[in-house]
This record gives C-alpha cells, structure tokens and sequence, in this order.
C-alpha cells in the first residue's frame, strides 16, 4: 500500500479528479501497464548483470540488448487486480496511475486524500482502499477504517462538485485485502460503516466472473453489494403479464427489456459465491459463446424460449381481466426495483448475451416466466430438471462440471474432485498468475498458449494427496496439507499454494515457461510432475523434520521446503536447453506423467538421497533396461552405416579395384584370409570382413580422409583442437561396443549413454540420406 498523500507531493506524479481514463483508448492503455504482475524492460546488455542484482530476471537475449522482467510490489498486484476487475466490469471512467487523489476540502484545494482504485458508470461509483501483506497475518485496520469513514462525506462532496449535483449515484466503498486476516470487530465496524470488505475469496470470484462475463458481470456485481437498494430508474416499471399457476408454484408469463432485468437480476453461482445463496448450482459460461450469441442477436436472431426468473419478494401484479377456463388471469406487472430481487433461475446464457450484441437494442425485448417465492433447494431442483437429458459431454467438460456439481457431495473422492477441478479453474482466470489463459475451455479448440488441460491438472492435484486422499483399504478420509476447515477455505489455501511454486519456476525460467510444450516445463506431463512433486516432498520433509504441514501457515510451509526443493530449482535455472530437453523429453508410449516425476525425483536425490517416493525403485530398473535396448540399438547402428558409408565413398573414387588402391595391405590380407576361412555358402564380399578399427585405419590415410572430413571428423566434447581430421570417436564406439556384445558384468555408464546420443545425432546431421536409414 503506497504511503498516504493528504497533500500535494511534489516528489510522486499526481493525478486528480480531472485526469481520468475516459475515453476507451484511454482505458485500454492503462489496462496494459496494469494487467501483468510484472514489468518488462529492455537494456543494453552490459547492463544485464546490474539489473540481476537489482531483482531483474532474464526473459530473452537479443543481439546487443536482453529483454528482462522484476515483479511489482505485492500492494500494486492488488490495486491493478481490483481496478482490472472494473475495466472488464465495463466502467466508463477509471482512475489513471496509482497516485490519484481527490480534493476534500472547497477552501484548499491542494488537501487531498488518495483513492487506490476509482471507478464511475452511469449508475454507481467504486471507491477502494487497498491492502496486502507479505504473508497471511492478523492486522488490526481499526484507525483505517476509522479515516476512510470520515473522508468518505468529503469524498462524495468532492465528487458532487465534479459531476454536478443532477448525477446521484450509488457509491460503493471498498476495503480490498489480501494476506490479511480480519478481525471480527473490525469486520463488524466496516458493516456498521457500510464498508464493503472484499478478501481473497470475493476477489477471486470477482476477477473469475469479469474474466468470463465481461460487461454482464456488472450486473452480477451491482447485485451482490448493493443487494435491496432502490434503483431509481426503474421505478414503478410495468409491463403487461399473465399470471397462473405451475406445480402449484404461482408465476407469471410477460415480455421485457433485457437491461431492466439485468439491473435486478441475480445469478446463483457455485462457491465462491454468496453463502446466502446455497445451495447454489449454476457454473459461470463460456464467453466465447457469450459472444456468439451477441453474434447471432445482431443478425436480428431471436429467441422464442422463455428465461426462468424467481421473485425472491411477491411483486405487485394489477389484475385487468381473466380466463376461468385456462386459469390464468391478464393485467400489469410492476417489475422489483432493487438490486439482487430476482434469481435467474435458467437462461443466463441468453441474458448475459444481450450484453455482447452491438445491434441489439435496449428496447428489444426477452421472453419471461418469473416464478414468485421459490426457494433456492427449488430452484436448484428446477434447475437440474430443465438440464437433466443433455447430449454426452466431452471429459473436459465432465472435469470441470465436477467443481460445479460435486462441491457440497457427502463422498469425499467427489468432494476432493470437485476442489481439485475448482483449483485449476481458478487457476486458469487468475488474472496475472502463472496460469492465466493456459487451459482451452471444454468445447474450445486449445490455442498455442493453452498447452494443459484440465482433466490431467486435475488428476495430478488428487494424486498428490495435497488437500486429501480416502485409504484404499479402510475407506477413512484423511487430510492433506492443503486442507482446512471446510471446501472454501482449502481452496484458497490450495490455489494460493499452487501459485506460489508456479510462479516461481515462471521467474527462474521464463523463457520455457512460456514456449508450452516446446519448453517442457508447462506442459501437462510437466504440471503433473510438479505438482505430485510438492506432495511427496511435503510428506518427506514432514517426517524428517518434525513438523505437520496442516497446522502452518503457508509461508512458513513454504520455507520448510525450500532446501528440498533448491536442487530443481537450481537445475531448471542452470542447465541449458539441450540438457533440459533431455532429461525431460519423453519418449512415446514411456508413462509420461511418472516419468517426469521420477525425474524430478532423480534431481532431489542428488542432495537428499533418501528421498525415495514410492514407485522409484521400479522406475530406476525400467529406465535403466529402456537405456541399455536404446544404447544396443544405437551402437549396432553406428557400425552399420559408417562402414557402409565408407565402402560406398571408396567404391566410387576407385571403382571395381578400390579395395586394392585404398585398404592397407596388411588389412587386405586379415580379409582375404578371414574369407577363406568361412564356408564357402556363407562367404561375403571381401570388404565385408572389415573390423570396425579397420575402417578407422583406412580413413586416416592421408590420400583419402579428404573425402571424410565433412561426415566422420567428430571431435569429442572437451577434445583438443586442430586435428586435420577427428578420428578417436572411433576408438570411444570401439570400448562401448564391447558392452553389448559382452553384457555380463559390464553396464553403460551416464558417459557412454550421452556420448552415444552425441554422436548418433552428429552422424545423422552429416551422413547422406540413404546411408543413415532408421536413426535410433
């Protein structure tokens, strides 16, 4: 949180009442130096190690400059998520900078008081007081409570003064925190002062619902703080109805503007929803098929299906005339004119999308059927009703449905499901985090910067026992780290820890972080590993060092691990590309997700060779017979084509005499002898009894290894320097392949097993097409 500013500063830029983002190329532009949880610069080069020690991080090096990125305070994070939120809401005016400040006094102007985030429409203003810590805390916010309370009459005359005294807006005040655990006196003094608290919940489900709704979500948002307050404008609206009677339920059959309902509508969404509202059950929509049916509103599409409403309060319905026979009586319903005093019940989809269609005019009207007095089991039930014969779902969708669904289920493996699935959800529209916009949604094709899904995110989160797991044997739920009291807050705890390690490995290694699949960390075998990762090792460290996860808190949970865990983040931050893909790459049909982790694991061990996760003995035997049948392969390989390659080079310098001009004397001899030797049903040509230091030997000669030297002269890594042609690559195939062809006793070594790969690859790069054939 920036320091207070009552006056003028003449140190910080300031802006005022005056200086605001209006127009929407202004509000865009703040929205981009607003929407990461990071800055990004370039410098010159030679600058690069003053700003690593400045906190910088690398992210790309160009020819004479690198591009590099430091992490904004933790209290600017907050106010940008805050005020991103009201520029997705769709707010018509937004504060520029983080400096602005509105004059409270008509006799000295230059008295101001800082607002961290201020937004206006045509209907309400927000105000928000922005706080954080570094880590979770208790915090007493009594005297700042106390300070916003008394600024906020000079505020809202300050604002009077600027707009006029025409415009009576509702003005919403805010205290956004994070971190910071409020005290129940100090919740109960922002209610009396009518102080709006919104904590890491509220915020969460703010940024998801203007993520996916965009502007429609303002509604849903006018509706959850300024739930009962009048709204002027639509103030004894009436439109011609039909009333009658459905299950016995009484209800009414009308048509209506699509902004007079948003304006008191309210949404039942899942957790983390409005308490008041459970059970709740409808799953926030896709906007990508928001936006297509403001697509289809536009080209004058109409729907013929009504939207089901729930009036929470019996509206007031003035009987014209009626049919006795039909049951149903005709006259004027006085629509509610408060916030929040109607439930969609089903329909959102097409309501919300009213919101996207630019042709669609406020006075185009919807079909209605709102029941009156339902309670919210009937609803849900009504709900479930109306979508129970569905075609079948991708297991996307079946994943995410799990955290709609499942939430409040008495089955703790659904129940963990559901927290699971809910997570990544939250994950993936955690504006700024490491996973922002990194999973496709169901139905939607996966984008080159969406390289996870959510099924396999998922399933690593309950394979890692992190908020739980039920025994196998016993059928006993038992806790894990990550859980607390109840769903809700095991959520929160999960997310936040999540995101932690994850933007971590983002910073240390942005450049692979962001390249997907390509770069083999946010890939969805690498999330898996990750992820299983962080459970094993709590579990490990746990035992060894005394301490049970459950009851800390999260940053000290998280300095707990970081000895455990600085082995891979050193690898990741020092090896380079060739050697990462290596170890992490992994070949087809192999168990990719274990793979990965054991992996991992393999890192851990270097530090900490205890470490032994349950399955890594198996691991180390499969790898192991996995690398001798490669190292076989690839060793027969060699042998195969280079002689072959060889005959082929000579046969066409020398023709039908090239064994006579260009193989050594005594190697001819050893030949012809050999040949003489073998049966004569099973003799070979001559030049197929040559030893694989034969070839060696003959292309060293010097009247012919100038026609070796772009394919076969490989120097060795770490070999010295100007050789004419590089040749003990030969004498290294020569010792390596004596294990394949004499495996008692003797096993590859990590030297062999790479310098294979090396030379296998160099082999391929130089040799011609037809020589190389399958390359292992």
């Amino acid at each position: 949180m920036p320091i207070r500013l009552w006056h003028i500063c003449t140190v910080m830029p300031q802006s005022t009442l005056n200086d605001l983002a209006i127009t929407q190329s202004e509000r865009r532009a703040e929205h981009l130096k607003r929407r990461k949880s990071y800055d990004e610069e370039t410098f010159p080069t030679p600058l690069q190690s003053t700003k690593e020690q400045a906190g910088w991080t690398l992210v790309r090096q160009n020819k004479a400059s690198v591009r590099m990125r430091i992490r904004k305070t933790a209290d600017e994070v907050l106010e940008n998520r805050f005020w991103n939120i009201l520029y997705r809401f769709g707010y018509a005016e937004l504060n520029k900078g983080r400096y602005f400040n509105v004059p409270i006094s008509k006799k000295d102007p230059t008295l101001t008081k800082q607002l961290d985030v201020f937004g206006r429409d045509a209907e309400t203003i927000v105000i928000a007081e922005c706080k954080t810590a570094i880590e979770p805390k208790k915090r007493s916010l009594q005297l700042e409570i106390g300070e916003f309370a008394a600024n906020r009459k000079k505020i809202a005359d300050a604002l009077t003064r600027h707009y006029g005294s025409e415009f009576k807006p509702k003005i919403m005040w805010f205290f956004v925190t994070e971190n910071i655990r409020w005290s129940n006196a100090d919740l109960q003094r922002a209610n009396e002062f009518k102080i709006h608290v919104v904590q890491a919940r509220e915020l969460l489900y703010l940024d998801e619902i203007s993520k996916k709704l965009g502007v429609a979500a303002k509604y849903q948002f006018h509706a959850e703080f300024l739930a009962n307050q009048r709204i002027p404008a639509l103030a004894n609206r009436k439109v011609q109805a039909v009333r009658t009677k459905l299950g016995g339920k009484t209800c009414y059959f009308f048509s209506a503007r699509p902004i007079d309902i948003l304006r008191i509508a309210f949404v039942n969404h899942r957790d983390l929803r409005d308490p008041s509202g459970a059970p709740s059950y409808q799953r926030l929509v896709s906007p990508t098929r928001l936006k297509e049916i403001g697509r289809f509103l536009n080209n004058k599409g109409y729907f013929p299906n009504t939207i089901l409403l729930n009036f929470r309060r019996k509206p007031r319905f003035d009987r014209v005339s009626k049919d006795p026979l039909a049951k149903v009586h005709f006259g004027e319903l006085t629509l509610p004119d408060s916030y929040k005093s109607c439930w969609v019940v089903d329909g959102q989809h097409r309501l919300y999308g009213t919101t996207f269609a630019t042709h669609y005019g406020h006075d185009d009207p919807l079909l209605f059927i709102g029941l009156e007095g339902v309670s919210a089991t009937e609803e849900a039930n009504t709900f479930i009703t109306i979508n129970e014969k569905q075609t079948k779902v991708s297991r996307k969708l079946l994943s995410e449905l799990d955290g709609e669904l499942k939430w409040d289920s008495e089955n703790p493996r659904e129940k963990l499901s559901a927290i699971a699935s809910r997570a990544v959800d939250l994950l993936n529209n955690h504006g700024g985090g490491p996973f922002e916009n990194t999973i496709a949604p169901p139905g939607v094709s996966a984008k080159s910067n969406q390289p996870l899904t959510l099924p396999s995110f998922q399933q690593a989160i309950l394979k890692s026992k992190l908020i739980g797991f039920v025994n196998a044997r016993t059928k006993e739920f038992l806790t894990g780290p990550c859980w607390e009291k109840n769903s809700e807050s095991t959520l929160i705890r999960l997310v936040t820890f999540l995101t932690w390690y994850f933007q971590e490995l983002e910073q240390i290694s942005p450049h692979r972080w962001s390249s997907g699949k390509q770069g083999y960390l946010c890939s969805n075998f690498g999330i898996h590993g990750h992820v299983r990762l962080l459970g094993e090792l709590i579990q490990f460290a746990s035992s060894r060092d005394h301490f049970n996860p459950a009851e800390m808190e999260l940053p000290e949970l998280q300095t707990a691990l970081a000895d455990y865990l600085e082995p891979v983040w050193s690898f990741i931050r020092s090896a380079d590309d060739e050697e990462f893909v290596r170890r992490f790459k992994v070949p087809f049909g192999s168990g990719g997700q274990s793979r990965y982790f054991f992996k991992l694991a393999e890192i851990v061990r270097t530090q900490h060779d205890t470490f032994e996760p349950e399955g890594f003995e198996d691991f180390v035997e499969t790898v192991s017979e996995e690398q001798i049948r490669l190292a076989d392969s690839r060793v027969r390989w060699i042998q195969r084509v280079v002689p072959e390659y060889v005959v082929e080079v000579l046969k066409d310098e020398g023709g039908d005499q090239f064994f006579e001009k260009f193989v050594p004397r005594d190697i001819q001899k050893a030949c012809q002898a050999k040949r003489i030797d073998d049966d004569l049903d099973r003799q070979l040509s001559v030049e197929g009894y040559l030893e694989w230091l034969d070839i060696k030997k003959i292309v060293e000669r010097r009247e012919v290894r100038e026609w070796f030297l772009d394919s076969l002269s490989i120097p060795m890594p770490g070999e010295k320097s100007g050789k004419h042609l590089y040749s003990h690559w030969f004498d290294r195939i020569n010792g390596i392949r004596r294990i394949s062809a004499h495996p008692a006793g003797r096993k590859y070594r990590d030297d062999d097993i790479k310098e294979l790969e090396y030379l296998v690859n160099e082999l391929a790069g130089r040799l011609p097409g037809p020589y190389r054939g399958p390359i292992p």
